[in-house]
């Protein structure tokens, strides 16, 4: 089978989210290959190939854990729900303390 290389660059956003979908032990060029292969709609035949629904489970848990660490508005938003949060159960305890005391009195 005759084959091609093909040498082009991929701005930064692609290459984090191409990171994000990298099976283990696969390069970023065996990822970005894999991908486009697929997406012209050819299967591949390389190692990476899921065997089990257990193996589909992993691969999924690892690309939903990448997607969440490299994602900042989501990394903002839970910043803003935790502090949220805080100020809500900060409330509570005050509230309750304050009771507490009137019921003490």
């Amino acid at each position: 089978m005759v084959s091609k290389q093909f040498s082009f660059r991929l701005a930064d956003e692609v290459v984090e989210a191409l990171e994000g979908l990298q099976l283990e032990g696969e390069s970023l060029n065996q990822t970005a290959q894999r991908i486009l292969t697929k997406s012209v709609g050819l299967s591949t035949s390389t190692s990476t190939h899921l065997s089990t629904p257990v193996d589909i489970k992993e691969l999924v848990k690892q690309e939903v854990e990448n997607a969440i660490a490299n994602s900042e508005q989501l990394k903002e938003m839970i910043a803003a729900n935790t502090a949220y949060l805080a100020t809500g159960i900060n409330e509570i305890k005050h509230e309750v303390d304050e009771r507490l005391g009137e019921l003490s009195a």
